[in-house]
Parts: structure tokens; sequence; C-alpha cells
């Protein structure tokens, strides 16, 4: 198993979410945490309080997985794990 993970901005722009310069191949896990301590975001049409954390298991390992905040731009967490 791989790991990659990394601090990414979050906007209010919806776009594709990876931990590093790009999608992670065979990726089998994507972890975010909102590492924000007011502004909620959304993972995948999935909402992520602040503090909280969401664990998705795309359908394929070429699955894009977006997210986008609900106010100003925040940090979050982002772990890709691949096999």
């Amino acid at each position: 198993m791989s790991t990659v993970t990394a601090t990414k901005t979050i906007t209010s722009t919806s776009a594709a979410v990876f931990a590093g310069s790009s999608q992670l191949a065979n990726r089998i896990q994507l972890i975010v945490i909102n590492l924000d301590d007011s502004v909620a975001i959304m993972v995948n049409g999935l909402p992520v309080e602040p503090g909280e954390r969401t664990k998705i298991k795309p359908l394929s390992s070429s699955a894009v997985i977006y997210a986008y905040s609900l106010g100003r731009a925040v940090q979050a967490m982002v772990q890709e794990v691949s096999i």
C-alpha cells in the first residue's frame, strides 16, 4: 500500500481533490479532514463540517472526487491510499 498526505486549499469553486500533484494511481480510499473552525465543505456531495472528516471509497480507482467550500477558502488535510 502507498499513502500520500497533504494540506490542500478548498475554494468555493468545485474542483477535483487529491493529495499530490495529481490523483494517486490505483486509489482505493480518500480521506478529507476539514481543518477550518467555522466553514463547512462539500466532498462528493457530502457535507464535512469544521473539524470533521469523511472517508470515500471510490467505485473505481480512476473516479474523480470533487470538493468545494460553502464559504471562503479553507484548508483541508487530504490523504489518498492506493494498492
